[in-house]
């Protein structure tokens, strides 16, 4: 990981050196955020196997929104620069495969939420619309100040959909 990183970092610096190894400098960073990705997922899956309670699932799930990943992040915003920007197709279908993956994640949750009787049926059809919040608030977050604690105010919002998904308990 350090490795990569510090390539990323000369990238910015000396050029020649790194593009003895990658064509330019898109392909340095989706080499970083293949590995980084990979890395965060790992350590994903295991924090959401050791907690039980289907808010707190989603608060772990969704993290990454708001909490302090700055690696990643960096490379993140670099990323989006690029498919934004370069019309790359390895690039769009590495981000399809990624946000595919993270939607059957939450969706599992929002099942296992259904299934525990937690709540309503209806919460799996919500899969994509709490994802794509999470990714706005990011969004946000990161080009303006709107936010004065986005940790807290993201954990509101989502308590605000949660309670809309949560099964009545009468």
């Amino acid at each position: 990981k350090v490795m990569f990183l510090e390539l990323y970092q000369a990238a910015e610096i000396d050029k020649r050196t790194n593009y003895k190894y990658f064509k330019n400098k898109e392909d340095i960073v989706f080499e970083i955020l293949n590995i980084l990705i990979e890395e965060f997922n790992d350590e994903l899956y295991t924090k959401l196997n050791k907690i039980d309670g289907i808010y707190k699932k989603l608060l772990v799930f969704f993290e990454f929104f708001y909490n302090n990943y700055e690696e990643l992040k960096k490379i993140y915003k670099e990323f989006l620069v690029i498919t934004l920007t370069i019309q790359n197709d390895e690039m769009k279908n590495f981000a399809t495969k990624n946000k595919k993956i993270y939607y059957e994640i939450l969706e599992n949750i929002l099942k296992e939420g259904v299934k525990k009787n937690e709540l309503k049926k209806e919460a799996i059809n919500y899969t994509k619309v709490l994802y794509n919040m999470a990714e706005g608030f990011f969004l946000e977050n990161e080009v303006t100040y709107v936010n004065d604690n986005p940790q807290q105010e993201f954990q509101d919002e989502l308590k605000l959909m949660y309670n809309l998904l949560k099964k009545d308990s009468k």
